[in-house]
């Protein structure tokens, strides 16, 4: 397949770029500094911000996919989820792409309770928890064939294919998964059709 990799210098970016290589995809990245992507031979580059149109338009084009690892890691005002879903949705309208698949956060929209788990995330990084939501309302209300992923706490382990994954899947405190299993996961979907408009939570 032909993928849009959004974030695709992050964590759960890096690792989507490398395993969608190693299965063989096409891969357009867009990316603010080139000199953090690999190189190879079915990787193409777009530089440039996801909140930029033009630079948006240009990373989907001949897409079959788009897969969303958009972050941030300050904690006041966090807008590049939203922002930058406000420039694909567009881009995918234009080309014809339905296929979504974009990383959120657990506690938010339907998974926010009253927990301590994520009353602490909400306390924590407020600024950051708003932005997913908001995103997570623009891609709900588009025409495409969208799937949420809300990790658990992310870390930096090995991919093992032994994570679990749900709708209704609760996590806490010591729930974990590997970036690497995010991204496996996000891969597996591109197939199926058993997520289509679902929030999914993935643990370990």
């Amino acid at each position: 397949m032909r993928l849009a990799i959004f974030g695709g210098t992050g964590q759960v970016g890096r690792q989507l770029v490398q395993q969608a290589l190693d299965r063989k995809h096409k891969v357009t990245a867009l990316v603010r500094d080139p000199a953090r992507a690999p190189v190879h031979d079915r990787l193409r580059i777009v530089q440039g911000d996801v909140r930029d149109a033009r630079a948006v338009q240009k990373t989907l084009t001949g897409s079959d996919a788009v897969l969303s690892a958009l972050g941030q890691r300050r904690l006041r005002g966090v807008t590049v989820c939203t922002d930058g879903m406000r420039a694909i949705l567009p881009a995918m309208q234009t080309h014809g792409v339905t296929r979504l698949l974009a990383v959120s956060g657990y506690g938010v929209a339907d998974s926010r309770h009253h927990g301590v788990y994520v009353t602490s995330l909400w306390l924590m990084i407020r600024s950051i928890m708003r932005d997913k939501e908001r995103m997570e309302e623009l891609i709900k209300g588009s025409d495409t064939r969208w799937t949420i992923i809300r990790p658990a706490v992310l870390t930096s382990g090995p991919r093992t294919g032994g994570y679990r994954t749900g709708t209704g899947l609760h996590l806490a405190y010591g729930s974990k998964v590997s970036h690497a299993d995010v991204a496996d996961f996000m891969l597996s979907q591109l197939t199926c059709d058993d997520h289509v408009h679902q929030a999914v939570a993935i643990r370990s």
